[in-house]
């Protein structure tokens, strides 16, 4: 047999020795992270060589990428993990953070206010927590934070957060060993201003009819707007035309709408909407398409199957046409051609036989948005006198003449809408007011025994007990 000359041994000797490959060189030497299709920022350190004692998988122990300990994971790539709403001065404890992931939570707090978030790391990486704007992208959530990071590595740490403006804000959670599962413990805490309160998203007011008289666009909810604003609540008053179809007044707020979410730095709204302003909110759902951008529908009083006075008024049911056109046109103060134009556009807009045969079938719920409904219900003279019909609100007279036509042809309204019309999605009563007193008007004086003011502060309190 032949021996290896010693400059054989030599020769084989130097090819044991040789440079291993680069980390990733080889194939299969890495893996993609399921993303969310956002891009993550890198602003927080990330591990490629984690401590081989911590025994995780990912954690330096050659599981990353088989065999070097480099991580499997992106960085720019991490997947968004859409996590739960942190209700007002609770926790989410013992939450598990996946390897490759970026958790994001939701809270909301009210301006002038001022919070305690708290993290504390159970297991895993040090954890990084950035506080941030909802509508932020999430490439730029750890640059645009609105705290510096909260960092836990042993033990909890808290940040101090002077609340910017009424509303939601998203808290997103990472590892700085991507690659590896952590455990985390986030809370929430009120610790000034807590008599404040807030929805999570801002509310829309979206008017009826108006031009009627002391009642514009900007004052239609009388008062409302300031209540909201003194209780800490985020919202915006839709200037509408006066009176116009559904279709230009929808798209007119479809605009609005987009500016409130800008204006709030929001990912959603509530819409509110008192008679055909809660068929215009509904229209901006189903007709153009802002499902995604409403959290609920609110509506006071919308006639969801009509109302049976512009029938009359367009001559679509038997009766004195004239006459109860020129009783509309003069309630709502129409004076001009066009004005008068535009209100018998919105006449038939809210028709029964436009609401049940077009709009309806056109318009379905979306299932992404909550929709809620109340009604109300007022009586001429005679029938308030009487304790059987259990009426607790005297008609307006402004508008008792069409509150005697619709109850004897329709039943119970509030003077121009019906009790059963008003009824959509979830129907949650009736309010003790006819048409104008459902907003406060006029100038405030309602029924004594309906406040307004008061209507609306629960309603604002319904939406943020529902996390809208």
């Amino acid at each position: 047999m032949l021996r290896p000359t010693p400059l054989a041994l030599l020769l084989l000797a130097a090819a044991a020795c040789g440079d291993a490959p680069a980390p990733g060189g080889e194939a299969g030497s890495s893996s993609e992270p399921a993303s969310s299709g956002e891009p993550t920022s890198t602003t927080v350190p990330t591990t490629t060589q984690a401590d081989a004692s911590s025994g995780e998988p990912g954690s330096g122990d050659g599981s990353g990428d088989g065999s070097t300990g480099a991580p499997a994971c992106d960085p720019d790539a991490l997947a968004l993990v859409l996590r739960d709403f942190i209700p007002k001065d609770s926790a989410r404890l013992d939450q598990q953070l996946a390897p490759c992931s970026e958790d994001r939570w939701y809270f909301a707090a009210p301006s002038e206010s001022t919070v305690e978030i708290t993290l504390r790391r159970k297991t895993g990486g040090v954890l990084s927590a950035a506080v941030a704007y909802p509508d932020e992208p999430t490439a730029q959530v750890w640059s645009a934070a609105l705290l510096p990071p909260i960092v836990s590595d042993a033990g909890e740490q808290s940040a101090i957060f002077p609340v910017p403006r009424s509303g939601e804000f998203a808290v997103h959670v990472r590892s700085d060993a991507i690659d590896a599962a952590a455990s985390y413990d986030l809370e929430v805490h009120c610790i000034l201003g807590c008599e404040r309160e807030t929805t999570r998203f801002p509310i829309l007011l979206v008017h009826g009819w108006t031009g009627f008289e002391n009642i514009g666009p900007l004052t239609y909810f009388y008062n409302v707007a300031d209540m909201l604003s003194e209780l800490g609540y985020p919202y915006t008053v839709a200037v509408l035309d006066p009176y116009n179809s559904t279709d230009v007044r929808s798209g007119q707020l479809a605009v609005q709408l987009d500016e409130a979410l800008a204006l709030w730095r929001a990912r959603k709204v509530d819409l509110l909407g008192h008679s055909q302003g809660g068929i215009d909110s509904r229209a901006v759902v189903s007709s153009l398409g802002y499902g995604d951008r409403v959290s609920a529908v609110m509506t006071i009083a919308s006639p969801h199957l009509g109302t049976y006075i512009t029938d009359l008024a367009l001559g679509l049911a038997p009766g004195a046409v004239e006459e109860v056109v020129g009783a509309l046109l003069n309630f709502l103060g129409a004076v001009t051609a066009q004005q008068k134009s535009d209100a018998l556009a919105s006449f038939y807009s809210l028709s029964e036989q436009h609401m049940q045969e077009e709009f309806n079938p056109q318009n379905p719920d979306d299932p992404r948005v909550q929709y809620i409904s109340y009604t109300g219900r007022t009586c001429d003279a005679v029938a308030f006198l009487n304790p059987d019909n259990h009426c607790q609100d005297l008609v307006d007279p402004l508008i008792g003449w069409s509150y005697a036509l619709l109850q004897q042809a329709r039943g119970d309204n509030d003077g121009l809408v019906t009790v059963e019309s008003g009824k959509w999605g979830e129907y949650r009563g009736e309010m003790i007011a006819d048409h104008i007193d459902e907003v406060g008007q006029i100038l405030g004086i309602t029924d004594p025994k309906f406040d307004h003011l008061a209507f609306y502060r629960d309603r604002a309190r319904e939406l943020a007990q529902a996390q809208h």
